[in-house]
């Protein structure tokens, strides 16, 4: 990395240090929920502002400032690669990490991959960033729904390196619960839960976001470690280059000093 580039990152790392108000964002494959997820986390129970359907609606990163909170939705991962790198966009400016998973069975693969390229990148704070929201539940009976989450958690300590938190939840019972005054459908939503955990992780985004910048300038500062050992390697092997070219060409010189001095003392002798 130049150091022109590495200055820039180094800006941005202080940038988001600084950033007014923690950012929440939720990303996941395609249809599995996010904008339905974010819209009752921001309260928008009849008018949606995160747009919600069953194709691909959300392309691009969409914020929402709330009076505590910055939400943002991202596209869905593994449908293009714009939408991919949106998505990367999107959870690089968050704090806590709503990864939004259909009930369908284990994470797949295109799931798995996102978040063991993601985990390390948040460092030993990943568990704390990450939290897995197993969606519409209400879609299934309870005990697969138990044996998914179980699942996922096995998954994440054996392959991806982390162990998050994982809600089980329902939009669509926090939405009717709460506009019909069912207090008994907003808790089955477990939306609750999730909420209260957003907001206790949300609470210490400052020490979060430390321990992710300090990672990252680890990061910064290794690959400098390696274009200075890769640099003095080069030099090294240039050095021996120049070394050796001289080395033939003295030889040949005192060479050709022999040759000027017998000819000299044959001249001398006539």
């Amino acid at each position: 990395m130049k150091p022109k580039d590495i200055r820039l990152k180094l800006r941005d790392i202080e940038k988001g240090q600084h950033a007014p108000k923690p950012v929440i964002a939720a990303c996941g494959l395609m249809n599995a929920g996010k904008s339905f997820l974010l819209n009752m986390l921001t309260r928008h129970l009849e008018q949606e502002f995160f747009r919600t359907n069953d194709f691909r609606e959300t392309v691009e990163n969409a914020q929402y400032d709330a009076e505590r909170y910055i939400y943002l939705d991202t596209p869905g991962i593994d449908a293009t690669r714009d939408d991919d790198e949106h998505a990367w966009k999107g959870v690089k400016q968050a704090d806590v990490i709503l990864f939004v998973h259909q009930p369908q069975g284990e994470l797949d693969e295109a799931e798995a991959g996102f978040l063991r390229t993601l985990a390390p990148a948040l460092g030993s704070h990943a568990g704390d960033s990450i939290v897995i929201v197993i969606s519409k539940s209400e879609k299934e009976n309870p005990e697969k729904i138990a044996a998914i989450e179980e699942r996922i958690r096995q998954q994440c300590a054996d392959q991806l390196g982390f162990e998050p938190r994982i809600f089980q939840v329902s939009s669509k019972r926090y939405q009717q619960g709460v506009l019909k005054g069912q207090s008994g459908l907003v808790a089955a939503s477990g939306m609750d839960q999730l909420i209260a955990h957003v907001q206790t992780v949300a609470a210490s985004v400052q020490a979060i976001r430390a321990r992710k910048n300090l990672a990252e300038v680890e990061a910064l500062l290794n690959g400098l470690d390696q274009a200075e050992q890769q640099l003095q390697a080069r030099r090294t092997r240039l050095r021996g280059t120049v070394v050796d070219g001289f080395a033939a060409f003295n030889g040949q010189v005192g060479q050709l000093r022999r040759f000027l001095g017998d000819s000299a003392s044959k001249y001398t002798q006539i």
